[in-house]
């Protein structure tokens, strides 16, 4: 029933949530001067938050470096699913439906998922494994968050748009995360058994 009601809410039908707070956010977004910019802004501070902290963990935490290439895997697994996602559905932008102050990307270049939420929330799940302190992944997990919305308030993406893409980056990139983590327990576990034979 959960799963219904917020498919229900998020579904890109008319008078959705989804669509309803989507318009209201582009217009509000339309009196924002560069509004375009806190996404780009917030994904370039997530990438470069990304990369520092996981070089810094591959030098101090060599037992996270698998977790790490996992983690790097997922996410580019995660946006490689987005871009096919986004031919599979082929939803047009809301730009396209509404004028919009910014710059509404060629048609062609659909709205479901977001790829911008997409590489935002899978870099959480990097940065969480690189760092392994809860104030750090709380405080990437807003900005990702602010990316994401940055992106409804700039009209180009829907509200379902930004919430799928944050379900791909954070759920893949976890999954082959926890299959890297099970994969070298196994082995652990298989190389310290054929050890007492």
């Amino acid at each position: 029933m959960t799963l219904f009601a917020l498919t229900l809410l998020i579904a890109p039908a008319p008078g959705s949530v989804s669509v309803v707070g989507t318009r209201w956010l582009a217009a509000l977004g339309s009196a924002i001067p560069n509004v375009e910019l806190a996404s780009e802004i917030g994904l370039a501070l997530l990438a470069a938050t990304t990369m520092s902290t996981a070089a810094f963990a591959w030098v101090r935490h060599p037992e996270r470096r698998a977790r790490l290439l996992a983690g790097a895997a997922g996410v580019g697994l995660a946006y490689a699913a987005s871009e096919g996602l986004k031919l599979l559905f082929a939803q047009p932008r809301p730009c396209t439906r509404w004028s919009i102050v910014t710059e509404c990307p060629p048609a062609g270049d659909w709205s479901l998922p977001s790829n911008h939420a997409t590489l935002a929330f899978g870099a959480t799940v990097v940065i969480a494994i690189a760092v392994g302190r809860w104030w750090v992944t709380c405080s990437a997990l807003a900005l990702a968050a602010l990316v994401a919305a940055g992106r409804v308030v700039q009209g180009v993406h829907y509200v379902h748009d930004v919430a799928m893409g944050a379900v791909l980056g954070l759920a893949i990139t976890t999954v082959l995360i926890v299959a890297t983590v099970a994969w070298q327990r196994r082995s652990a576990a298989t190389r310290s058994s054929s050890g007492r034979r």
